[in-house]
């Protein structure tokens, strides 16, 4: 079972310069987990194509996170729980 969007949303929020780990579903349902920083910029490109895409992604429910692999993309929809300084956030049944 996944996380409510609005508790993601607040936690991410709360916490936008922090690092986390993510586990989540893919669009083929396979769990994946991301462990990166929010809101780094370095080595993004400013110009307006860049801007567009960025907002694609973010009206469509996405959120951009650094890992060591480069800036990777989860479904705000999919998330099955969430670890930020220490507080870990999942589903309880």
């Amino acid at each position: 079972m996944t996380l409510d969007k609005t508790v993601v949303s607040n936690v991410i929020a709360d916490n936008r310069n922090s690092f986390i780990t993510v586990k989540f579903l893919t669009k083929s349902d396979e769990e994946r987990t991301y462990n990166g920083r929010m809101n780094v910029q370095k080595g993004l490109k400013g110009n307006e194509r860049g801007r567009i895409v960025a907002e694609a992604l973010r009206s469509n429910g996405y959120v951009t996170l650094k890992t060591n692999e480069g800036y990777k993309c989860f479904n705000l929809d999919k998330v099955l729980a969430i670890k930020v300084n220490g507080n870990e956030y999942k589903e309880t049944n």
